[in-house]
């Protein structure tokens, strides 16, 4: 897998830490913050970072979420690590809002999907191999990775490094298996993936 593209999608703590709206107990957490970020720091990789704004106005949910200004907000990526970032509104990441990420006045969601290939032409590898990882496998991790397939790239899920809502392990190596994700993209673990780099 030549020139590998990273992508982490809502490692924020909404997610990551007690309290958190989403909180569950993940073991990625650990291995990202343990061991991938620190193999990726020493190899001098840099991280695409896809996160969650889901303050009101918005569609479905009833509750804010991942609200800018506030503690759900914060991404647990390391900004040493970080390349560029891209602020979505609803679980697909095509899905932005106008000053998405900011505590600015925000308007309802929308489609941007220009905006969004846009961003990752700039900032994605040209050979398009795709290694993506966060929360969650059976969500936003989902649909960001349909919408990376949809555009030509090859994309690889980290195993160790993603969970589902639930953060249930057995639900999680049932999803691996099923065709609703590995028709979208393939499975790297750790081990392999530190063969590619």
């Amino acid at each position: 897998m030549g020139g590998i593209s990273f992508i982490c999608v809502d490692f924020q703590k909404e997610f990551t830490s007690p309290g958190g709206a989403f909180y569950r107990r993940r073991p990625m957490r650990r291995f990202l913050k343990k061991t991938l970020f620190p193999f990726l720091l020493k190899k001098k990789k840099k991280v695409n970072e896809i996160v969650a704004d889901y303050r009101k106005p918005r569609f479905g949910d009833r509750t804010p979420s991942c609200v800018p200004g506030t503690e759900g907000f914060i991404s647990e990526l390391p900004d040493t690590l970080r390349k560029s970032l891209w602020v979505k509104a609803m679980n697909s990441p095509v899905w932005t809002r106008k000053n998405a990420g900011t505590v600015k006045k925000t308007s309802w969601p929308y489609v941007s999907d220009r905006k969004f290939t846009k961003w990752l032409k700039k900032n994605l590898s040209p050979h398009k191999n795709c290694v993506v990882f966060g929360l969650t496998l059976d969500k936003c991790l989902f649909c960001t990775v349909q919408e990376l397939y949809f555009r030509g790239y090859r994309v690889k899920i980290l195993s160790e490094g993603t969970d589902t809502f639930s953060g249930s392990q057995k639900e999680k190596k049932m999803l691996f298996k099923i065709f609703a994700i590995t028709n979208w993209a393939g499975l790297l673990t750790f081990r392999e993936l530190k063969k590619c780099i």
